[in-house]
This record gives C-alpha cells, structure tokens and sequence, in this order.
C-alpha cells in the first residue's frame, strides 16, 4: 500500500436511519398481517429489551467506576 491511509467516513446517521426503516417495516408488516396489537406488543417488547440493555450498561459502567475509586 502507498502513501498514508485516509480515515474512513461515519455512517451512524445513515445506519440509524435505514435501522429506523427497517424496523418501520418490521411493524407494518405485523399490522398487516396480526393487526395493531400484535404490532404494539412487539414494540413494547423492543422497549423493555433497550431498557433491559440500558440498565446493564449503566450497572456494568458503575461497577467499574467503584472498581477505580478503590
């Protein structure tokens, strides 16, 4: 390989987006299929598993701030 290497472009926004979509479709689909119930218990499911997630992380982060502070 020649010359320095250049860094590479950030695609988050694009990524969420198109997770966005995605997940947009996800739900129409369970709507058209299984009707607006089935739809909103599964995005209540998506709710509870980032908040699930969201605790770990802060614990997981706490942890190892106690684990500094000793």
């Amino acid at each position: 390989m020649r010359g320095p290497h250049r860094s590479a472009p950030d695609y988050t926004v694009a990524c969420l987006w198109m997770g966005f979509v995605n997940l947009f479709m996800v739900f129409v689909a369970l709507w058209a299929i299984w009707g607006l119930i089935a739809s909103g218990l599964m995005a209540y499911a998506v709710h509870l598993g980032i908040n699930q997630m969201a605790f770990r992380k802060a614990a997981k982060e706490a942890a190892s701030q106690r684990y500094r502070n000793e």
